[in-house]
């Protein structure tokens, strides 16, 4: 039954049966009674929640400021994601509206499982601006952090040292590297390769050199060998002029 439940959440519906499995290994059922705090804002980020039956509210409540409540959650709704993003603290409060039961999963254990899911990571780190709402500038002030992403999912033309050219999906950047769906079927893991991206017509606006990290179908990781890419100044300049040109 918690396989099926966790299978339909929309972020893990599409692990492979193994993941899943372990999954569920990782995910610990507890009890809460009604109006219980579940953590509160600048408690230690230490685990990520999934709402197995009852419901969940997330709250400010900062001194001498109305409640703003942030959101309500029912079955199959998560929250603590936040933690992904390399925050120590929690940004906001949890309390259950009811008897509550949730699933959790450590913090340390679920990362270890986005290490070895690239496209899972990818739906988390999305999801994670999504709620949170980041506009241009958190995006680029995220941009400065090494293990942090920058869910883009642009078009861009990629250019070959033969000359030749094709239309690929920027999936994210990051200090360290990038995600790419749509690239030649040749490159595998272990790659070393060399190629520019851009927008279509116009001159390349990154040249790089990197090696193939990980593939999992379409969608591949690629870690910069070049020190120069890993100047935050060089990927604040791309993530701006891919955003802008999605206005």
């Amino acid at each position: 039954m918690l396989k099926e439940f966790l299978r339909s959440v929309s972020l893990f519906q599409d692990l492979e049966e193994e993941d899943l499995a372990r999954l569920v290994g990782l995910a610990r059922e507890v009890s809460f009674p009604h109006h219980t705090v579940l953590f509160r804002e600048g408690d230690p980020v230490d685990a990520f929640y999934l709402v197995r039956s009852g419901s969940v509210t997330v709250f400010r409540d900062a001194k001498g400021k109305p409640l703003q409540v942030l959101a309500r959650l029912e079955e199959g709704g998560f929250f603590g994601e936040m933690g992904l993003l390399n925050k120590a603290r929690r940004i906001a409060s949890a309390r259950t509206l009811g008897p509550t039961v949730l699933l959790r999963i450590d913090k340390a254990d679920l990362l270890d499982l986005l290490g070895d899911n690239p496209s899972l990571e990818l739906k988390f780190r999305a999801e994670v601006i999504r709620r949170h709402g980041m506009n241009v500038s958190s995006l680029l002030s995220l941009a400065g952090q090494r293990d942090v992403r920058i869910r883009l999912q642009v078009e861009a033309q990629l250019g070959l040292p033969d000359g030749s050219r094709s239309q690929v999906m920027l999936e994210n950047l990051s200090l360290g590297g990038l995600g790419l769906s749509g690239v030649p079927a040749t490159w595998q893991q272990g790659d070393e390769v060399r190629f520019t991206l851009g927008h279509a017509g116009e001159p390349a606006i990154l040249e790089i050199a990197g090696s193939v990290s990980w593939r999992q179908g379409n969608l591949v990781g690629i870690s910069f060998v070049d020190a120069e890419l890993e100047d935050p100044a060089v990927i604040h300049r791309v993530v701006r002029s891919f955003l802008d040109a999605q206005r």
